[in-house]
């Protein structure tokens, strides 16, 4: 792991011990998305079968992971029944947020993170992310326990039917 990346997995792992982690995670992110060494650090990390081949840390408190997304890469609605803070430090994600709405969904809006930029969800929010530019978004997410071991839900892009979170279904060019 590039130690630039390792500085920052063992400063949240130090945050999450502590309190008010979130808080303290969005201004360890901060300060790595300000870092000139994060581009270069993040930029290979663009080869992986499964979001989770890009973890650099992954324990019951906290899941890190930096990843280049390609461009028009994005993931459908789901939710992450935990905290998360997305650090970009260069690109942009568009984040689509969702609310809860019958049985499906009903948009609530967007925001987009601009590098070097943080975008703070809470604990209960749904998101659809994607990469709208024509170059790769260089982002590091990091999240408030197991993202790959909680059980999560997706909905489908355009029914907006929930199903179980499925890792293989997630990621749409």
């Amino acid at each position: 792991m590039e130690p630039v990346l390792a500085h920052v997995v063992d400063r949240c792992r130090e945050a999450v011990s502590g309190p008010d982690p979130q808080t303290r995670v969005i201004e360890i992110v901060r300060e790595a998305m300000a870092d000139p060494a994060m581009p270069a650090a993040i930029a290979p990390r663009s080869e992986y079968e499964t979001l989770e081949d890009l973890a650099l840390h992954r324990s019951p408190e906290l899941t890190i992971f930096a990843a280049a997304f390609a461009p028009g890469l994005g993931v459908g609605p789901h939710n992450h029944n935990m905290w998360s803070v997305v650090g970009v430090c260069s690109g942009q994600e568009e984040n689509r947020f969702f609310e809860r709405d019958g049985g499906g969904l009903r948009d609530v809006g967007v925001e987009t993170v601009e590098g070097p930029g943080v975008l703070s969800n809470a604990a209960d929010v749904i998101h659809a992310i994607r990469n709208p530019l024509d170059v790769p978004l260089l982002a590091l997410h990091v999240y408030g326990g197991d993202l790959f071991g909680v059980p999560r839900s997706s909905w489908d892009p355009d029914t907006h039917e929930e199903a179980v979170f499925d890792w293989s279904r997630s990621v749409e060019n």
